[in-house]
């Protein structure tokens, strides 16, 4: 029997399924959706030529000092695909849980907005992108309502606009 191979950006039900496993298997920390939305962008049909570091775990030194926002590192920058330790930083990337509520007015998006001016602001179930300001919503969509612990998933159209909008970001 042949495995199939699996890929988040392409599949609305494999992502949907990896979703609800992290939450049963792992209550879903933050942590699980890193490698979900890295594999999603870098699985992105975008013209953009990326490079996508998680920097989540970074502490303030003289190296990662670039990386760090308004207050607080964000969860991954986007940056120019190169072999340069200096690589143009594009924007960063911020994941919450699932069963956060993403907030225009939390203080550490508005830090990231000021410092890497694009973000894309995910908990999984609603993906935001903002450019400059949190009044420049680039985009906002909602997969799901989560409700109890499980989530009540919307219709494929929600996802086919996602997967459009994530190809579409002109990072640069």
């Amino acid at each position: 029997m042949r495995n199939r191979k699996m890929s988040v950006f392409s599949n609305y039900e494999d992502y949907k399924e990896e979703i609800e496993l992290a939450l049963i298997q792992n209550a879903c920390v933050e942590i699980e959706l890193y490698s979900i939305i890295a594999s999603m962008i870098r699985e992105s049909n975008n013209t953009c030529k990326l490079s996508v570091r998680d920097v989540s775990a970074r502490r303030t030194s003289s190296i990662s000092k670039r990386f760090y926002g308004d207050g607080s590192f964000p969860d991954f920058v986007v940056l120019k695909r190169e072999k340069n330790s200096n690589a143009c930083i594009y924007g960063c990337i911020e994941a919450k849980r699932p069963a956060v509520l993403l907030n225009k007015e939390d203080e550490q998006l508005n830090g990231h907005i000021r410092v890497f001016h694009k973000v894309l602001y995910t908990n999984g179930i609603r993906w935001m992108m903002f450019e400059d300001s949190k009044e420049n919503v680039l985009f906002d969509i909602t997969l799901g309502i989560m409700q109890s612990g499980k989530i009540e998933w919307n219709p494929q159209n929600c996802w086919d606009e996602l997967l459009e909008k994530i190809n579409t970001i002109q990072w640069y």
